[in-house]
């Protein structure tokens, strides 16, 4: 009833099978230094955890032999890890932060100065539209109709950029 549990290496191609994912993707992914190999082949469970980007949990490894055993280093009674377990973690750390760059390559990530910039050059965009409505219209319209409307027009139209203003900065900071 218990499920087949997964082979701890596997080839890149059956790596592919089991995330469902092409092969060339999964080569792409090899080449970046975002898959844990060792020896050619796909650590599954490494892998898997930095691209589902989830923890890696270090099991407890075989008691030692008795002469080899040493106490841990500090108190707090905290399991120590073994070198291959350490360099697992720091392998796993590394292959999720080339995943950052190699999504941030592909354009999947997007650097936040890039987006804040983008939101401002669209927010003075939207502001300079509708300020500019005003005259606009007005332009069409009867001397005698255009400064009276031309300042309502105006003043409906900050308010309205002020609600906006109002909204985004309460969405920031909510």
């Amino acid at each position: 009833m218990n499920p087949e549990p997964k082979p701890a290496l596997m080839s890149q191609s059956d790596f592919a099978r089991h995330r469902g994912k092409s092969r060339q993707y999964v080569s792409k992914l090899a080449k970046a230094g975002v898959l844990i190999l060792r020896g050619g082949k796909v650590d599954v469970r490494a892998s898997d955890a930095v691209l589902d980007d989830k923890p890696i949990v270090i099991e407890a490894a075989e008691p030692a032999p008795a002469a080899a055993v040493r106490p841990p280093l500090g108190d707090g009674g905290q399991q120590s890890t073994s070198f291959a377990q350490a360099r697992t973690v720091d392998q796993v750390y590394k292959a999720k932060l080339r995943k950052l760059q190699f999504e941030t390559q592909e354009r999947k990530l997007i650097p936040l100065a890039e987006v804040e910039a983008g939101w401002s050059e669209a927010g003075i965009a939207i502001r300079d539209a509708v300020m500019g409505l005003a005259p606009r219209v007005c332009n069409r319209l009867p001397a005698e109709w255009r400064a009276e409307l031309s300042a309502v027009l105006d003043d409906e139209a900050r308010k309205v950029l002020r609600l906006l203003s109002d909204d985004i900065r309460n969405r920031k900071t909510a």
